[in-house]
């Protein structure tokens, strides 16, 4: 139920797999992994968030099941391969252009460790430890070699990390029962209404409330999904994000930028665009 016209339902992406992983690049291209539980195969989509243009969708590369996603990193998108199959141990990867739709290069001997804009810090796996190289994210090519010395490479991995700028992001955090401020009577007064079960999972943006309960029935749980104004308690904006479950869901929404992004059955993505 859409409530004011200030919250427009903007994109949906539904190719009947499971949602995997989500990505979303410095440019804000949205990367989707998705995967089939049956075959196992592995199946990519890629949109524009500025446009909904759909860059591709339903892709796979010639290895079907046994790649993933470890990174994107100004439009290029690093994959990787396993070790086994079966076996959760990566070993191998490629890069991928997303505006020339193709593959720049590929190692196969290298294991990805992390990435920072323009390049890739990777490892070979010794017979005692760990050989760390730097590679060049545009062609492949070593460019620096890192030694043996893990202390340093992973304090290098912090450094990058704590670099790397989540300010467009709101995640949500459990609600906290405790909380009486007026604010929030929105989220005791909604759960109220149901036979409700677990936890409740929030965020705050603006003078808008952002959460998720889930209310029991039959051995089974439905996840609600509420958007409230605080300063009047009204309703704006609710979903059912999963129904007859067996276990509580979790990681099923957060806010990029002004666009909400809601994960339903473990396999569709809608992004709700905000202007609240």
């Amino acid at each position: 139920m859409i409530g004011k016209k200030k919250i427009t339902g903007y994109l949906k992406h539904n190719n009947k797999k499971q949602i995997w992983r989500i990505l979303i690049s410095e440019t804000d291209k949205l990367v989707i992994e998705e995967r089939d539980v049956q075959t196992r195969e592995v199946f990519f989509s890629c949109y524009d968030l500025s446009t909904k243009a759909k860059i591709f969708s339903n892709f796979q590369f010639e290895e079907k099941a046994w790649i993933g996603i470890e990174a994107v990193e100004n439009d290029i998108i690093v994959f990787h391969f396993y070790l086994k199959p079966d076996m959760p141990q990566h070993k191998g990867f490629f890069a991928y252009d997303l505006k020339q739709k193709k593959i720049l290069w590929q190692n196969e001997t290298l294991t990805y460790f992390f990435s920072d804009n323009e390049k890739i810090v990777a490892f070979q796996q010794q017979f005692e430890g760990r050989f760390y190289v730097e590679i060049d994210l545009q062609t492949g090519e070593v460019i620096r070699n890192l030694g043996e010395e893990y202390a340093q490479v992973n304090l290098l991995k912090e450094e990058t990390q704590a670099k790397k700028s989540y300010a467009d992001y709101l995640f949500p955090e459990v609600f906290n029962p405790l909380k009486d401020d007026p604010e929030f009577d929105c989220i005791r007064n909604s759960i109220s209404n149901f036979s409700f079960s677990g936890q409740v999972e929030y965020f705050q943006y603006g003078k808008s409330l952002f959460f998720t309960f889930h209310e029991k029935k039959d051995e089974k749980f439905t996840q609600h999904f509420y958007i409230c104004d605080t300063t009047t308690g009204s309703l704006l904006y609710s979903a059912v994000l999963n129904k007859n479950i067996h276990q509580y869901a979790v990681d099923s929404f957060f806010l990029y930028k002004k666009f909400l992004f809601l994960i339903k059955e473990k396999q569709i993505i809608e992004i709700v665009k905000m202007d609240i």
